[in-house]
């Protein structure tokens, strides 16, 4: 393969992951979305994206690997295909958290379609979901646009996530303790606010890897 081709395979497989990563976005917009709604035809249409996107993983995985088999790449192209692996990884993992997200939505309206004792949404859920989607929207930004400077931005949003969990679980601990009859609810709510946490913890994955690529650092660990 010339040099020119082996560019412009580089350049579609990264065009693949953009493209992977802004599927994976709007199934987690969309997940939310259903959850805080209890929207269920939103739900399953999350849930019935994922296929895809772990389709999509194994085709990237595929490629890169073949690239790096037949062209023997060095310094910043090995780091971008090293790199790749990982990255179609983490994007195929936030897929799974986005029909997660979706299940727990489709649990809650069958809970209140049996009756069950429903509590009201923490207020902390709404904007912990915002900030989580927001950090996976500019970690895949840093990415498209190779800005490692937007890539840092997301590292610092990921306690601010953690914090909201804290809380979250905190206040649903402290109603099921007065009230036992809450306990499926609280259940299904704290489990979506660990799922919203890991989407955070995928996002400065998805941020670390890009501040790799672009700058040939190893931050992984560090935050």
């Amino acid at each position: 393969m010339t040099l020119s081709g082996f560019a412009r395979e580089l350049a579609e497989l990264r065009q693949c992951l953009v493209d992977m990563g802004g599927a994976v976005l709007s199934m987690v917009q969309l997940a939310v979305e259903a959850l805080l709604a209890r929207d269920e035809e939103k739900a399953w249409s999350v849930i019935n994206q994922d296929k895809e996107i772990n389709a999509q993983e194994n085709q990237n995985v595929d490629r890169a690997i073949r690239l790096i088999a037949m062209n023997q790449p060095v310094a910043g192209d090995l780091r971008f295909l090293a790199s790749s692996l990982r990255l179609a990884t983490e994007l195929e993992r936030i897929g799974d958290l986005g029909s997660n997200l979706a299940r727990r939505a489709l649990a809650l309206v069958k809970l209140e379609r049996q009756g069950s004792v429903m509590g009201t949404t923490p207020a902390e859920l709404p904007p912990m979901a915002k900030e989580a989607a927001s950090m996976l929207a500019l970690a895949l930004k840093a990415f498209a646009d190779r800005e490692p400077l937007v890539a840092e931005e997301v590292l610092v949003m990921d306690d601010v996530v953690d914090d909201y969990n804290r809380r979250v679980r905190k206040m649903v601990m402290a109603l099921i303790y007065d009230n036992g009859h809450l306990a499926a609810w609280g259940l299904e709510i704290i489990n979506a606010s660990e799922r919203l946490e890991r989407l955070g913890d995928h996002a400065t994955n998805l941020a670390e890897e890009v501040i790799y690529v672009t700058q040939g650092k190893n931050v992984r660990h560090k935050y």
